[in-house]
Protein backbone atom coordinates (compact mmCIF):
# COMPACT_ATOMS: atom_id res chain seq x y z
CA UNK A 1 0.00 0.00 0.00
CA UNK A 2 2.96 2.28 0.49
CA UNK A 3 5.21 3.63 -2.19
CA UNK A 4 8.96 3.50 -1.97
CA UNK A 5 10.40 6.94 -1.17
CA UNK A 6 13.85 6.28 -2.57
CA UNK A 7 13.51 9.29 -4.90
CA UNK A 8 12.78 12.68 -3.24
CA UNK A 9 9.31 13.92 -4.13
CA UNK A 10 8.32 17.53 -4.65
CA UNK A 11 5.15 18.09 -2.66
CA UNK A 12 4.19 21.03 -4.84
CA UNK A 13 4.19 19.10 -8.11
CA UNK A 14 2.72 15.80 -6.88
CA UNK A 15 -0.66 15.10 -5.35
CA UNK A 16 -1.02 13.47 -1.93
CA UNK A 17 -2.07 10.19 -3.54
CA UNK A 18 1.29 9.82 -5.28
CA UNK A 19 3.42 11.28 -2.56
CA UNK A 20 2.50 9.39 0.62
CA UNK A 21 -0.24 7.16 2.08
CA UNK A 22 -3.72 8.56 1.64
CA UNK A 23 -4.50 8.61 5.34
CA UNK A 24 -1.59 10.90 6.09
CA UNK A 25 -1.30 12.89 2.87
CA UNK A 26 -3.44 15.84 3.84
CA UNK A 27 -1.83 16.18 7.24
CA UNK A 28 1.63 16.03 5.67
CA UNK A 29 0.68 18.82 3.29
CA UNK A 30 -0.70 20.90 6.14
CA UNK A 31 2.45 20.33 8.20
CA UNK A 32 4.80 21.08 5.31
CA UNK A 33 4.90 24.84 5.99
CA UNK A 34 6.00 24.28 9.59
CA UNK A 35 8.60 21.70 8.58
CA UNK A 36 10.02 23.97 5.90
CA UNK A 37 10.43 26.71 8.45
CA UNK A 38 12.37 24.39 10.73
CA UNK A 39 14.38 22.36 8.19
CA UNK A 40 14.87 24.78 5.32
CA UNK A 41 13.26 25.53 1.96
CA UNK A 42 14.81 22.51 0.16
CA UNK A 43 13.06 19.90 2.30
CA UNK A 44 11.40 17.10 0.23
CA UNK A 45 8.86 14.41 0.97
CA UNK A 46 11.69 11.91 1.56
CA UNK A 47 12.66 13.93 4.57
CA UNK A 48 9.14 14.58 5.79
CA UNK A 49 7.68 11.11 5.30
CA UNK A 50 9.71 9.26 7.98
CA UNK A 51 8.89 12.02 10.41
CA UNK A 52 5.17 12.04 9.66
CA UNK A 53 4.36 8.38 8.97
CA UNK A 54 5.16 7.36 12.52
CA UNK A 55 2.89 9.97 14.04
CA UNK A 56 -0.71 9.32 14.94
CA UNK A 57 -3.29 10.77 12.53
CA UNK A 58 -4.89 12.83 15.31
CA UNK A 59 -1.60 14.48 16.14
CA UNK A 60 -1.05 15.26 12.49
CA UNK A 61 -4.41 16.98 12.29
CA UNK A 62 -3.61 18.96 15.43
CA UNK A 63 -0.30 19.96 13.88
CA UNK A 64 -2.03 21.05 10.67
CA UNK A 65 -4.66 23.04 12.51
CA UNK A 66 -1.96 24.68 14.62
CA UNK A 67 -0.15 25.78 11.48
CA UNK A 68 -3.35 27.26 10.10
CA UNK A 69 -4.03 29.08 13.37
CA UNK A 70 -0.52 30.52 13.41
CA UNK A 71 -0.90 31.68 9.81
CA UNK A 72 -4.29 33.21 10.64
CA UNK A 73 -2.82 35.07 13.63
CA UNK A 74 0.03 36.38 11.50
CA UNK A 75 -2.46 37.54 8.87
CA UNK A 76 -4.62 39.23 11.50
CA UNK A 77 -1.59 41.00 12.99
CA UNK A 78 -0.49 42.27 9.60
CA UNK A 79 -4.05 43.37 8.84
CA UNK A 80 -4.26 45.35 12.08
CA UNK A 81 -0.92 46.99 11.31
CA UNK A 82 -2.14 48.02 7.87
CA UNK A 83 -5.36 49.40 9.36
CA UNK A 84 -3.38 51.40 11.92
CA UNK A 85 -1.18 52.86 9.16
CA UNK A 86 -4.22 53.72 7.08
CA UNK A 87 -6.07 55.34 10.00
CA UNK A 88 -3.03 57.45 10.89
CA UNK A 89 -2.50 58.56 7.30
CA UNK A 90 -6.19 59.47 6.91
CA UNK A 91 -6.13 61.45 10.17
CA UNK A 92 -3.13 63.49 9.04
CA UNK A 93 -4.54 64.02 5.55
CA UNK A 94 -7.86 65.29 6.92
CA UNK A 95 -6.13 67.71 9.28
CA UNK A 96 -4.03 69.14 6.46
CA UNK A 97 -7.03 69.39 4.13
CA UNK A 98 -9.20 71.09 6.76
CA UNK A 99 -6.65 73.74 7.67
CA UNK A 100 -4.73 74.02 4.42
CA UNK A 101 -1.39 74.10 6.19
CA UNK A 102 -2.55 77.06 8.32
CA UNK A 103 -0.21 77.86 11.18
CA UNK A 104 -3.23 77.76 13.51
CA UNK A 105 -3.82 74.08 12.76
CA UNK A 106 -4.04 72.12 16.03
CA UNK A 107 -1.19 69.76 16.79
CA UNK A 108 -1.53 66.23 15.47
CA UNK A 109 -1.52 63.32 17.94
CA UNK A 110 1.92 61.72 17.87
CA UNK A 111 0.65 58.17 18.34
CA UNK A 112 0.11 55.06 16.27
CA UNK A 113 2.68 53.15 14.20
CA UNK A 114 6.25 54.41 14.42
CA UNK A 115 6.32 55.89 10.91
CA UNK A 116 2.97 57.69 11.39
CA UNK A 117 4.05 59.08 14.77
CA UNK A 118 7.33 60.29 13.26
CA UNK A 119 5.46 62.03 10.44
CA UNK A 120 3.10 63.70 12.93
CA UNK A 121 6.05 64.94 15.01
CA UNK A 122 7.71 66.40 11.91
CA UNK A 123 4.50 68.21 10.88
CA UNK A 124 3.98 69.56 14.41
CA UNK A 125 7.57 70.78 14.56
CA UNK A 126 7.25 72.54 11.21
CA UNK A 127 3.96 74.14 12.29
CA UNK A 128 5.52 75.49 15.50
CA UNK A 129 8.42 76.97 13.56
CA UNK A 130 6.00 78.64 11.17
CA UNK A 131 4.00 80.10 14.05
CA UNK A 132 7.18 81.53 15.56
CA UNK A 133 8.29 83.07 12.24
CA UNK A 134 4.88 84.60 11.61
CA UNK A 135 4.80 86.03 15.13
CA UNK A 136 8.20 87.65 14.63
CA UNK A 137 7.11 89.06 11.27
CA UNK A 138 3.92 90.52 12.75
CA UNK A 139 5.82 92.06 15.65
CA UNK A 140 8.21 93.79 13.25
CA UNK A 141 5.32 94.95 11.05
CA UNK A 142 3.44 96.41 14.01
CA UNK A 143 6.58 98.07 15.39
CA UNK A 144 7.43 99.78 12.10
CA UNK A 145 3.85 100.94 11.62
CA UNK A 146 3.68 102.27 15.17
CA UNK A 147 6.97 104.15 14.82
CA UNK A 148 5.70 105.87 11.67
CA UNK A 149 2.89 107.57 13.56
CA UNK A 150 5.14 110.16 15.18
CA UNK A 151 6.82 111.51 12.00
CA UNK A 152 3.45 111.53 10.23
CA UNK A 153 1.98 113.62 13.03
CA UNK A 154 4.87 116.10 12.77
CA UNK A 155 4.42 116.33 9.02
CA UNK A 156 0.71 117.01 9.49
CA UNK A 157 1.44 119.89 11.85
CA UNK A 158 3.93 121.40 9.43
CA UNK A 159 1.41 121.16 6.59
CA UNK A 160 -0.86 123.50 8.55
CA UNK A 161 1.84 126.15 8.26
CA UNK A 162 1.91 126.12 4.45
CA UNK A 163 0.62 129.32 2.87
CA UNK A 164 -0.48 127.80 -0.42
CA UNK A 165 -3.93 126.25 0.22
CA UNK A 166 -3.74 124.01 -2.86
CA UNK A 167 -0.38 122.58 -1.80
CA UNK A 168 -1.57 122.26 1.78
CA UNK A 169 -4.64 120.26 0.81
CA UNK A 170 -2.61 117.98 -1.48
CA UNK A 171 -0.09 117.29 1.28
CA UNK A 172 -2.86 116.60 3.76
CA UNK A 173 -4.47 114.09 1.41
CA UNK A 174 -1.15 112.28 0.99
CA UNK A 175 -0.59 112.24 4.74
CA UNK A 176 -4.11 110.95 5.35
CA UNK A 177 -3.46 108.08 2.95
CA UNK A 178 -0.17 107.26 4.65
CA UNK A 179 -1.88 107.38 8.03
CA UNK A 180 -4.53 104.97 6.77
CA UNK A 181 -1.85 102.55 5.59
CA UNK A 182 -0.15 102.70 8.98
CA UNK A 183 -3.36 102.13 10.92
CA UNK A 184 -4.36 99.26 8.64
CA UNK A 185 -0.96 97.61 9.12
CA UNK A 186 -1.22 97.89 12.89
CA UNK A 187 -4.78 96.55 12.85
CA UNK A 188 -3.81 93.62 10.63
CA UNK A 189 -0.90 92.66 12.87
CA UNK A 190 -2.98 92.91 16.03
CA UNK A 191 -5.80 90.88 14.53
CA UNK A 192 -3.52 88.02 13.50
CA UNK A 193 -1.87 87.91 16.93
CA UNK A 194 -5.09 88.19 18.90
CA UNK A 195 -7.10 85.37 20.42
CA UNK A 196 -10.35 84.55 18.63
CA UNK A 197 -13.34 86.50 19.94
CA UNK A 198 -15.80 84.28 21.82
CA UNK A 199 -19.28 83.71 20.45
CA UNK A 200 -22.15 85.45 22.22
CA UNK A 201 -25.78 86.45 21.83
CA UNK A 202 -26.07 89.35 19.39
CA UNK A 203 -28.99 91.55 18.42
CA UNK A 204 -28.14 91.52 14.72
CA UNK A 205 -30.78 94.10 13.76
CA UNK A 206 -29.64 96.44 16.52
CA UNK A 207 -26.02 96.07 15.43
CA UNK A 208 -26.92 96.95 11.83
CA UNK A 209 -29.06 99.92 12.91
CA UNK A 210 -26.27 101.39 15.03
CA UNK A 211 -23.65 100.83 12.34
CA UNK A 212 -25.68 102.51 9.59
CA UNK A 213 -26.73 105.36 11.91
CA UNK A 214 -23.08 106.12 12.61
CA UNK A 215 -22.35 106.56 8.91
CA UNK A 216 -25.45 108.69 8.42
CA UNK A 217 -24.45 110.93 11.32
CA UNK A 218 -21.12 111.44 9.54
CA UNK A 219 -22.95 112.62 6.42
CA UNK A 220 -22.68 109.37 4.44
CA UNK A 221 -25.86 108.22 2.73
CA UNK A 222 -26.36 104.50 3.37
CA UNK A 223 -29.58 102.50 3.04
CA UNK A 224 -30.51 99.47 5.12
CA UNK A 225 -32.76 96.83 3.55
CA UNK A 226 -34.17 93.78 5.31
CA UNK A 227 -34.31 92.51 8.88
CA UNK A 228 -33.04 89.42 10.65
CA UNK A 229 -35.91 89.39 13.12
CA UNK A 230 -34.21 87.37 15.85
CA UNK A 231 -31.07 87.40 18.00
CA UNK A 232 -28.21 85.25 16.75
CA UNK A 233 -24.99 83.80 18.14
CA UNK A 234 -21.96 85.52 16.63
CA UNK A 235 -18.80 87.53 17.35
CA UNK A 236 -20.12 91.12 17.55
CA UNK A 237 -16.81 92.97 17.26
CA UNK A 238 -15.63 90.86 14.33
CA UNK A 239 -19.02 91.14 12.61
CA UNK A 240 -19.06 94.92 12.98
CA UNK A 241 -15.48 95.17 11.72
CA UNK A 242 -16.24 93.11 8.60
CA UNK A 243 -19.30 95.19 7.73
CA UNK A 244 -17.47 98.47 8.38
CA UNK A 245 -14.64 97.42 6.07
CA UNK A 246 -17.11 96.49 3.34
CA UNK A 247 -19.03 99.76 3.72
CA UNK A 248 -15.82 101.82 3.66
CA UNK A 249 -14.73 100.01 0.52
CA UNK A 250 -18.10 100.63 -1.15
CA UNK A 251 -18.08 104.34 -0.23
CA UNK A 252 -14.53 104.75 -1.51
CA UNK A 253 -15.24 103.37 -4.96
CA UNK A 254 -18.97 103.80 -5.53
CA UNK A 255 -22.21 105.44 -4.49
CA UNK A 256 -25.76 104.40 -3.66
CA UNK A 257 -24.46 102.09 -0.94
CA UNK A 258 -26.94 99.68 0.63
CA UNK A 259 -26.66 97.09 3.38
CA UNK A 260 -29.00 94.14 2.79
CA UNK A 261 -29.85 91.51 5.43
CA UNK A 262 -31.90 88.33 5.27
CA UNK A 263 -32.01 84.73 6.46
CA UNK A 264 -31.53 82.02 3.83
CA UNK A 265 -32.27 78.49 5.11
CA UNK A 266 -29.68 77.99 7.86
CA UNK A 267 -27.53 80.94 6.85
CA UNK A 268 -27.36 84.59 7.83
CA UNK A 269 -26.67 86.63 4.70
CA UNK A 270 -25.41 90.22 4.90
CA UNK A 271 -24.54 92.03 1.68
CA UNK A 272 -23.09 95.46 0.94
CA UNK A 273 -23.85 96.67 -2.59
CA UNK A 274 -22.79 99.79 -4.47
CA UNK A 275 -23.08 101.32 -7.93
CA UNK A 276 -19.36 101.72 -8.55
CA UNK A 277 -17.26 100.37 -11.43
CA UNK A 278 -17.00 96.82 -10.09
CA UNK A 279 -13.93 94.58 -10.35
CA UNK A 280 -12.41 92.84 -13.34
CA UNK A 281 -13.51 89.18 -13.22
CA UNK A 282 -9.91 87.98 -13.30
CA UNK A 283 -9.18 90.00 -10.14
CA UNK A 284 -12.17 88.94 -8.03
CA UNK A 285 -10.08 86.55 -5.93
CA UNK A 286 -6.84 88.54 -6.11
CA UNK A 287 -8.28 91.58 -4.29
CA UNK A 288 -8.52 89.54 -1.09
CA UNK A 289 -4.71 89.41 -0.94
CA UNK A 290 -3.06 92.06 1.28
CA UNK A 291 -2.10 95.36 -0.39
CA UNK A 292 -4.10 94.63 -3.56
CA UNK A 293 -6.67 97.06 -4.95
CA UNK A 294 -8.59 96.17 -8.08
CA UNK A 295 -11.55 98.42 -8.94
CA UNK A 296 -11.68 99.06 -12.66
CA UNK A 297 -10.16 102.43 -13.49
CA UNK A 298 -9.97 103.35 -9.78
CA UNK A 299 -6.48 102.11 -8.90
CA UNK A 300 -5.43 105.65 -7.90
CA UNK A 301 -8.09 105.87 -5.17
CA UNK A 302 -6.70 106.11 -1.62
CA UNK A 303 -6.76 102.97 0.46
CA UNK A 304 -4.50 100.46 2.13
CA UNK A 305 -5.50 97.34 0.21
CA UNK A 306 -5.94 95.54 3.54
CA UNK A 307 -9.65 96.06 4.16
CA UNK A 308 -10.90 93.07 2.19
CA UNK A 309 -8.05 90.84 3.39
CA UNK A 310 -8.92 91.60 7.01
CA UNK A 311 -12.65 91.22 6.36
CA UNK A 312 -12.27 87.74 4.82
CA UNK A 313 -9.99 86.55 7.60
CA UNK A 314 -12.51 87.70 10.21
CA UNK A 315 -15.38 86.12 8.28
CA UNK A 316 -13.62 82.77 8.22
CA UNK A 317 -12.78 83.03 11.91
CA UNK A 318 -16.58 83.04 12.44
CA UNK A 319 -16.96 79.92 10.23
CA UNK A 320 -18.39 82.12 7.48
CA UNK A 321 -17.35 83.19 4.01
CA UNK A 322 -16.98 86.48 2.16
CA UNK A 323 -17.40 86.61 -1.60
CA UNK A 324 -17.49 89.37 -4.22
CA UNK A 325 -19.47 89.49 -7.43
CA UNK A 326 -20.22 92.15 -10.02
CA UNK A 327 -23.86 93.15 -10.27
CA UNK A 328 -25.66 92.83 -13.59
CA UNK A 329 -26.98 96.38 -13.19
CA UNK A 330 -23.50 97.71 -12.40
CA UNK A 331 -21.52 97.96 -9.22
CA UNK A 332 -20.24 95.37 -6.78
CA UNK A 333 -21.85 93.12 -4.18
CA UNK A 334 -19.84 91.94 -1.19
CA UNK A 335 -21.75 89.02 0.37
CA UNK A 336 -21.02 87.81 3.90
CA UNK A 337 -22.54 84.42 4.74
CA UNK A 338 -22.54 83.08 8.30
CA UNK A 339 -24.04 79.94 9.83
CA UNK A 340 -27.32 80.87 11.50
CA UNK A 341 -27.31 80.02 15.20
CA UNK A 342 -30.44 81.33 16.90
CA UNK A 343 -29.82 82.63 20.43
Amino acid sequence: MTRSLQTPLDLVSETPAKAIPRTQGLALYAARALALAALGQNTHAATLAPMVCGIDDGLLWILGVSVLVVLALIGAFLGLELLAYRAGAVRIARALESHGGDARMPELPESGPRAIARLARAINKGRRRRVEREAEHLDVQAAYAHDLRTPLTRMGLRCEMLDDPTLREAMQRDLAEMQELVEASVASARMQRSVAEPLQRVDADGLLDNLVRGYRDAGRAIALDGRIGQPVVACPLALRRVLANLIDNALRYGSDVRVCAHVDAQRLVLAVVDSGPGIKPAQIDAVFAPWVRGRQGQEDKPGSGLGLAIARRLARSMQGELLLQNRRTGGLEARLTLPLVVA
